[in-house]
């Protein structure tokens, strides 16, 4: 609806028709000494998720912080009847940032473990993930080549023991294109 509500039931069917998902269980254990800490301590650094949009519902521990447009992080209240709606990245690069991927947080402040479960729904593997023109307008420029959601999401995928994805890194660091954009 935000893309325009005839635009966004046209391009519902060709683009959107065909995603899927998955759901995480995600569990947050705080160091021993959270509590006496001076500093804050990230349960999950900053990120952006890879997903078009991600649902998540939070648990009464909260921790979940979301970064204003002006740099500032804000506190997400956790509510029993409430769910978090992020847009990801999967989405900005398709909306051509008309749609922008949240950065956010989570952060540990008590000693007790925080859960939250959350919902990711993704274009299928061998979409082409470009940004429609009527999407785009006229006169505007492409933000971001053309890429397979496979191949981005291999790209955030991490090495490392225990982690899922390459924290800080966002769909601009794989497929943004510079000055020189595309039409």
């Amino acid at each position: 609806m935000t893309l325009g509500d005839e635009t966004g039931k046209r391009l519902y069917q060709t683009e959107f028709s065909n995603c899927h998902g998955y759901l995480r269980l995600v569990n947050y254990t705080p160091p021993h000494d959270v509590e006496k800490q001076q500093e804050l301590v990230e349960g999950l650094g900053m990120h952006t998720d890879m997903s078009c949009i991600t649902i998540v519902y939070q648990d009464s521990v909260g921790g979940l912080q979301m970064r204003s447009k002006e740099g500032k992080w804000i506190d997400i209240t956790p509510c029993e009847d409430l769910l978090v709606v992020n847009i990801g990245d999967l989405m900005q690069a398709w909306s051509n940032e008309r749609l922008r991927s949240s950065e956010h947080r989570v952060v540990l402040r008590k000693l007790v473990n925080r859960v939250s479960l959350a919902f990711f729904l993704l274009f299928e593997d061998e979409k082409a993930i470009l940004a429609p023109q009527e999407i785009v307008g006229e006169g505007n420029c492409r933000r971001y080549k053309s890429f397979k959601c496979s191949e981005y999401l291999k790209f955030r995928q991490s090495n490392e023991v225990g982690k899922f994805e390459k924290i800080g890194y966002t769909v601009k660091d794989f497929a943004g294109l510079k000055a020189a954009s595309i039409r």
